[in-house]
């Protein structure tokens, strides 16, 4: 009988094989007592651990080939990182020094303090580096044993292009080798979508499902299996008419990819003689490599946060020299670059967030702008950084979670502070820098005619303007069917932040998941929506949708809904928009 198993949909894709149960290498981690003449001795072996733990990974990176090894050392070397030049790292040795145990424990113990304050944080993305921590603990604990960790999985086949292999957790090294060797597609017990494996497995084409609780209890050895990559479904034992339908649509996915490459170079433009504007959202190396190679009209959303989560604050030259790696990428496209997104809800040990963390509802707490606002030294420090790189490319600074014209303007003022230090200095920067906001905020986006006299462009965050608006976390199962674009009063309110914009004459962006999502592609642009960012993965599939649109078909069907949604219960809003690209006369 036929078992269907759900996860996490982090790669597409369609996978057929027999199933491999990956062993699970867990580490018995014991604590003894060492003298105070052998601390030295102990911390030396630590850290020669992480040293041999960093060439293994670098080594692996090197060897899944020069299309990916970008990416994959990316990844890979953000995880030494985690533990070579983060607080762990420093609180692992203290740990030896101070309690006289050995390396094993101490780095348990950070490890298990670390997991602590990951669980507690409301932000998904933040949780999920949790995840990255553990796997790099493990790894060094194994190197600390002096384990054979050279080479793992050494009980896989050599090839495994029919193989679905299924495993507790995979760390990028391990999924490394797999690549190496064919992997038809992996199935995960644990993983979020944005941990590193998500990404890596993504990069990498290996369809994958990630988070499938039980999994390894639930299949069985060279049993057949049905991976959907883009449903996050899997079918055990699958019925010849579901194993047949499963073998068209992966047929049919994969001339849909082929199809998808010839319009790398092709303009977004819709049927009726609209050109769109697609850009990608970023943060790493790989994703803005990833962006290029799509063929993004540049980076709409470029996170920063990932610069505070590795330790201590990152200082106004490393910050510097980040972006202009990414402007070196991009090659005179434009990059716009989001200011800090931390807080209460968004936790790091740069930061000392002791108080904020005691908030009832941290995601409606001090985070974002707010806090950047208290904290200006910080934010100094990043506007600076900003503004030196303005001097090198077509940068734009994006505020994130703006509420009122008030805090725009204490942006401009330390905008203004910093560009007086700059030219004390006698460094160069753009002294007509476009500074935009995120409509995050319900009233935000109902004050929009206030906000775009102080604004050169705004970009709307869906994310964050959903769950506000509809008090629905989209985390949470028990509610998540409320979290839903097409509820009428967000299709008005997102019609009316993109006519405000038009009307006084600044850009707007959509920059949540709704921009990749192609389900919503033409209504967003039946709601006047000309320039999207997304992930770089989604824009080709975008692109498509929107060259098959004529969105002056799609606007009239919105029109009609919004003046009676009721009128169209025989179909959804969606659903309405594509059956208006069916009439005659294309």
């Amino acid at each position: 009988m036929s078992v269907k198993l759900e996860g996490h949909a982090v790669a597409p894709g369609v996978a057929i094989g027999r199933v491999h149960l990956a062993e699970s290498n867990e580490l018995e981690i014991g604590e003894f007592r060492i003298g105070r003449e052998d601390v030295g001795k102990e911390v030396r072996r630590y850290r020669n651990a992480v040293e041999a733990a960093r060439k293994q990974l670098l080594e692996l990176a090197d060897r899944i080939g020069p299309a990916v090894a970008a990416p994959a050392a990316d990844i890979i070397q953000s995880h030494v990182l985690m533990l070579a030049d983060s607080k762990i790292g420093k609180n692992t040795e203290e740990h030896i020094r101070n309690e006289l145990c050995n390396a094993e424990w101490a780095l348990q113990s950070q490890l298990e303090q670390i997991l602590s304050e990951f669980r507690s944080m409301d932000d998904e993305y933040i949780r999920t580096r949790g995840e990255d921590v553990t796997q790099v603990v493990r790894l060094i604990q194994s190197k600390l044993g002096e384990e054979a960790a050279s080479q793992p999985f050494e009980n896989i086949p050599d090839r495994l292009a029919d193989t679905l292999v299924v495993a507790s957790e995979l760390t990028p090294g391990e999924l490394a080798i797999l690549h190496e060797r064919g992997v038809a597609g992996i199935v995960t017990e644990h993983g979020g979508p944005n941990s590193h494996t998500a990404i890596l497995a993504s990069s990498l084409g290996i369809p994958a499902v990630l988070g499938v609780r039980g999994a390894r209890s639930l299949l069985e050895e060279d049993s057949t299996l049905i991976l959907d990559g883009g449903r996050g479904l899997l079918i055990a034992d699958p019925g010849q008419k579901t194993l047949q339908r499963y073998h068209e649509l992966r047929l049919e996915s994969e001339r849909f990819k082929r199809s998808l490459e010839s319009l790398r170079q092709r303009r977004a433009v819709s049927l009726d003689g609209h050109e769109i504007s697609l850009q990608a959202n970023a943060e790493r190396r790989d994703e803005l490599l990833q962006s290029v190679t799509a063929g993004a009209d540049g980076i709409g959303l470029y996170r920063t946060e990932f610069l505070y989560l590795q330790g201590a604050p990152p200082d106004e030259e490393t910050q510097l020299s980040e972006y202009l790696s990414a402007l070196e990428l991009l090659d005179g496209k434009p990059l716009i670059i989001r200011t800090l997104d931390l807080g209460a809800d968004k936790s790091t040990d740069a930061l000392d967030f002791s108080q904020l963390r005691r908030s009832a509802n941290p995601a409606l707490g001090l985070r974002a702008i707010r806090l950047c606002l208290r904290d200006t030294g910080l934010f100094k420090t990043q506007l600076r950084a900003v503004l030196r790189a303005s001097a090198s490319g077509r940068v734009r600074c994006l505020i994130p979670m703006i509420t009122s014209v008030q805090e725009i303007k204490l942006v401009k003022e330390l905008l203004g502070e910093a560009r007086a230090q700059l030219d004390e200095r006698g460094q160069q920067y753009d002294p007509e820098l476009p500074l935009g906001g995120m409509i995050e905020v319900p009233a935000a986006a109902l004050a929009i005619d206030e906000l775009a006299r102080e604004l050169d462009f705004i970009s709307v965050g869906t994310n964050d303007l959903l769950q506000y608006a509809l008090a629905a976390d989209r985390g949470d199962e028990q509610v998540a069917h409320l979290y839903d674009l097409q509820h009428p009063g967000i299709v008005r309110l997102l019609r009316y932040i993109l006519r405000e914009a038009g009307q006084f004459g600044i850009p707007a962006t959509i920059c949540g998941e709704a921009a990749g999502d192609t389900r919503y592609t033409r209504l967003l642009l039946a709601l006047g929506l000309r320039q999207f960012s997304m992930h770089p993965a989604r824009l080709l599939e975008v692109k498509q949708i929107i060259r098959e649109t004529r969105i002056d078909r799609a606007t009239e069907a919105a029109k009609r809904w919004l003046q009676d949604p009721s009128a169209a219960k025989e179909s959804s809003l969606l659903e309405l928009l594509d059956q208006s690209q069916e009439s005659s006369g294309s």
